[in-house]
């Protein structure tokens, strides 16, 4: 507030010193005016610093609007006053005038005047208070957001489906005396997927072709569990991949894909991911064989929901009339599609 105010302060008086000035020098003439002027707003400027210290004070109170209205008022008729009588003495001494004649004139004329100068500063001084406390309520409303979403992003990656780690962990495990190189490999894309979920800070969006690289990891890792019941496949269009998105989004709606499609789709499962950019909106289609709801009995793992809910979330905070989330079911497929306008 301190470097605001007073390059506003200093600002404001100069301005109106200036458009003082050149009324005065109309009438009196350029040297007058300036000996009438400077004393004036020299006093203005000093009392007015006054009334900052006073309205600092009540500021803290938080009063209400009709309060701060009462004070600024009566505070601007009382300085006013002393405005006037500094001014009158001092120009009077200046200029070796007859108090007598002159004083009560030249007091109660200036006395309305200068109220009405003191109430002007006093609402500008209130609005831009106000106006600041606006915004900083808005900047912690904002920062507040932000380390939500960020403890939201955290907790995601830490939340990685404790069921794929068990099975990664019991392929590799019987894969060592199988087959091992095949064992390194699924080890390597289950390090580099951890690493990227766990330890790389990737900020609140990242480029579109991270998220599709990390996703190729896991769906590595699943292919070589699951082999030939597997088949997967990406169409990308490479303009695309340049979009920024929210870091970690897509993965629950793969792992979905991949969990629910195996209990519910015949074999081999077939996966499909797609991302295509038409104007400024970007389209990612992520689709499998097998069905939204499994059949009684089959042994399909339970839904609880809470990746879809957070997909949504996160899309809404970040996208709010920007974008689009839908989940159907057709022919066999299940589709979940994201379209969003990251300008607006």
């Amino acid at each position: 507030m301190r470097p605001l105010f007073w390059k506003l302060h200093i600002g404001g008086w100069l301005l109106y010193g200036l458009g003082m000035y050149a009324a005065g020098a109309a009438v009196l003439g350029w040297w007058p005016a300036l000996l009438h002027k400077i004393p004036f707003i020299s006093l203005g400027f000093l009392i007015t610093l006054g009334l900052r210290a006073l309205y600092k004070r009540f500021w803290r109170r938080r009063l209400s609007f009709p309060q701060i209205v009462g004070l600024a008022i009566v505070a601007s008729y009382v300085f006013a006053q002393v405005w006037a009588v500094c001014f009158n003495l001092t120009y009077m001494l200046l200029l070796d005038l007859d108090f007598e004649k002159i004083y009560w004139y030249h007091f109660i004329r200036g006395s309305m005047n200068y109220t009405f100068v003191f109430v002007s500063w006093s609402a500008l001084y209130f609005s831009i208070k106000h106006y600041q406390e606006l915004q900083a309520e808005q900047a912690r409303s904002e920062e507040a957001t932000t380390l939500a979403q960020e403890a939201q992003l955290q907790m995601l990656r830490y939340q990685l489906n404790p069921h794929f780690l068990f099975n990664a962990l019991n392929s590799i495990h019987a894969l060592i005396r199988e087959d091992q190189a095949r064992a390194e490999q699924m080890l390597d894309e289950l390090a580099e997927f951890l690493r990227y979920s766990l330890v790389q800070d990737k900020g609140p969006t990242v480029p579109l072709r991270d998220e599709l690289a990390v996703l190729r990891r896991y769906l590595d890792i699943e292919q070589i569990r699951f082999e030939d019941k597997l088949d997967v496949q990406f169409e990308v269009d490479p303009a695309a991949t340049d979009i920024a998105v929210p870091s970690f989004l897509l993965h629950p709606l793969v792992e979905n894909a991949v969990k629910h499609g195996m209990a519910t789709s015949t074999l081999p499962l077939r996966l499909r991911l797609a991302a295509t950019q038409q104007d400024e909106t970007l389209r990612i289609a992520i689709a499998n064989t097998g069905s939204l709801h499994a059949a009684s009995g089959d042994g399909a793992p339970p839904s609880t929901g809470t990746g879809l809910a957070n997909v949504r979330a996160r899309l809404a905070r970040r996208y709010p009339n920007r974008h689009a989330f839908f989940l159907r079911e057709q022919e066999g497929w299940v589709e979940a599609t994201i379209e969003i306008t990251p300008v607006a």
